[in-house]
């Protein structure tokens, strides 16, 4: 048992620790010290939270916890049979006399319905007692945000909330545990886990695509890839609902950006394009970057600036309100005439006859407020940009982002015209053509006349399903320039044991592992392997109700979908309990102009169905 709550308590800490990142002012109560009565060294242990055959996570200062005169708190414990019960403990017994203090439990009582005894003491436990992380989440958002409210009318902040210098105190001491500990963070379930291996290969592709069969894990199997890209140090070894919380938190700071490949999707919408927008009941006409230059621009990017977009549009007002303004040129100090176009692009128009107008866009003009440099027109850009500069001073941060690694997903990369999207970057995304390497190039973008580059710190990692469309088929360009894992179906993954000791993957007597290897090896001789069923569409069947709810839904459909409805190949693949030849009088209408011979072969053909669910018997397939 103490195992058990060793581990939970460490993965309890990931979690909360995760959350903080994201939310600077949680701060939460960790367990001090041991005391020196106690035979049982828990904190010595790795128990991070209060608690003996429990785990207690409090928000605030505890006061007297052992005799429970003040508790708000979030309690984990452990049955007999391995299960999990957790709750919400509120009390406030004798021993409080601040009339305040008592609002403020007995209001939190009331927020989440729990009746207090007579002792002013209660539980309220979720409906869920096995989703932990749902019901934690919960705790430490909507019930923690309901309880500063009150803290903040009732004036106790001070008196509950535990300061950031204290928590860093505690945390530093378990810190200091953990590492005299080398405390091993056990997985709970093998999905969850990154093979070695790739590990190791993750930094040497810089372009990868995942691909393999439907179900066999590959978009899943993209966040444990690019959080071992953007953030090395990030254990993968642990619970799910912690890798899912660094890969949102990833996100949110834009280290990694999703995007889906489909049919319609296009140059326009991945690199940049001209995209209409109505502004003052007129349409105008402006370039906007899609995901990919985001990215790459991001990657790159060694200065920032919060306020240069309002500096810009402040700019523009001027010169629109204006007309238009009269600058010179740096060196040569030649004046020329500035307007705004309907683009929002400033043009510059020499005095001379001979001068050629030309357009500084508003990232030529970011380029040389936030980073100094000059994309193109230098005499125009250094004098337009040096005018904003002064009529409206912008803030300007060092970030230095390529220090950082950035990963770009392409999910169902294979269903695009990835010649299309792409265009002419295809080029610039192989590993000796990224920026800062011997054979670097840059393009110059047919919409800004930008100077554009892939850095080196920018992954790619895509997905594609081949029984969409096979890999021999594929975008030649496409396939020289990225690695390709395979993905398989893994039977082996779907017989696990959970807590209680039951073994999932066996279903009324059927053994789900056997029954997809069985299933699959035929798949692969009527087809091909690229065509097989994963191991996912089996994870969550664990009982005879959803083991009929995905083949009905999930697997059949897609049988038909490889077989174009060739029932007769769907029973060779499940067998008769499941498909059945429809026997009926039959006759084609009296047509004496087609074949008669033909006629009566068709009439010969075999009609097949899908029979109904009450007769499928999946242990004869």
């Amino acid at each position: 048992m103490q195992e058990k709550i060793i581990k939970l308590s460490d993965q309890i800490l990931e979690y909360l620790l995760k959350f903080k990142k994201s939310n600077p002012d949680f701060t939460f109560s960790l367990r001090k010290r041991d005391s020196a009565q106690s035979k049982d060294k828990r904190l010595a242990l790795g128990q991070w939270f209060q608690g003996s055959h429990y785990i207690y996570v409090p928000l605030f200062k505890k006061g007297d916890n052992a005799r429970k005169i003040k508790t708000v708190g979030f309690v984990i414990g452990f049955e007999k049979d391995g299960s999990l019960r957790n709750y919400i403990e509120i009390s406030f017994k004798s021993g409080i006399d601040d009339p305040k203090e008592k609002e403020f439990h007995k209001q939190l009582a009331i927020h989440i319905d729990l009746p207090l005894g007579a002792k002013n003491h209660g539980i309220k436990a979720y409906n869920d007692q096995n989703d932990i992380w749902n019901n934690l989440n919960s705790y430490i958002t909507d019930f923690r945000n309901f309880a500063l409210k009150l803290l903040d009318e009732l004036d106790l902040k001070n008196k509950y909330l535990i300061s950031e210098s204290d928590f860093k105190k505690d945390l530093s001491r378990i810190k200091a545990i953990k590492t005299a500990l080398k405390y091993p963070i056990i997985p709970s379930n093998p999905v969850d886990t990154i093979e070695n291996k790739e590990s190791e290969n993750v930094f040497k592709m810089l372009n990868q695509i995942l691909y393999g069969p439907p179900g066999t894990g590959k978009t899943y199997n993209t966040i444990n890839k690019a959080i071992a890209i953007a953030n090395p140090d990030f254990d993968l070894i642990q619970s799910r609902d912690l890798i899912k919380v660094e890969y949102d938190r990833l996100v949110e700071t834009g280290q990694i950006v999703f995007t889906t490949f489909h049919q319609s999707m296009s140059y326009e919408d991945f690199i940049e394009g001209i995209k209409p927008e109505t502004k003052n009941e007129k349409v105008t006409y402006e370039i906007k970057e899609g995901v990919f230059k985001k990215l790459c621009k991001e990657a790159s990017a060694k200065k920032t600036s919060k306020n240069f977009d309002d500096a810009y549009s402040k700019f523009i007002e001027e010169v629109l309100t204006k007309g238009s303004i009269l600058l010179e040129t740096p060196t040569h100090k030649k004046k020329f005439k500035v307007i705004i176009n309907s683009n929002e692009t400033a043009v510059a128009i020499p005095e001379t006859e001979k001068g050629t107008n030309m357009g500084v866009t508003k990232e030529m003009s970011r380029d040389y407020v936030v980073n100094g440099t000059i994309r193109d027109w230098k005499p125009y850009t250094t004098s337009i940009g040096e005018y904003i500069k002064k009529r409206y001073p912008v803030e300007i941060e060092d970030i230095d982002n390529s220090n950082k690694k950035f990963v770009l997903i392409i999910d169902e990369i294979n269903r695009g015209n990835v010649s299309q999207i792409f265009g002419e970057l295809i080029t610039l995304i192989e590993d000796d053509k990224r920026l800062g390497k011997d054979e670097a190039l840059e393009v110059t973008l047919p919409y800004s006349k930008d100077k554009f580059g892939v850095p080196a710190n920018l992954f790619i990692i895509g997905t594609m399903n081949t029984a969409d469309r096979s890999v021999e088929s594929l975008d030649s360009a496409l396939r020289r320039r990225f690695s390709f894992v395979e993905m398989e179906p893994k039977p082996n993954l779907i017989k696990t044991e959970s807590k209680s000791g039951k073994v999932n993957g066996i279903v009324d007597g059927i053994d789900l592992e056997t029954l997809l290897k069985t299933i699959n090896s035929r798949i692969e001789k009527l087809i091909d392997k690229d065509h097989r069923i994963g191991h996912s569409y089996f994870l969550k069947v664990n009982d005879s109700v959803s083991l009929h709810h995905s083949f009905t839904n999930e697997i059949i459909p897609l049988l038909e979908e490889y077989f174009f409805g060739d029932f007769g190949k769907i029973g060779l693949v499940l067998g008769s309990s499941f498909v059945e030849k429809v026997n009926h009088s039959f006759s084609f209408a009296k047509f004496d102009e087609y074949d008669t011979d033909i006629q009566e072969d068709l009439k010969q053909k075999s009609v097949f169905k899908i029979r109904n669910e009450e007769d499928w018997k999946f242990s004869e397939i």
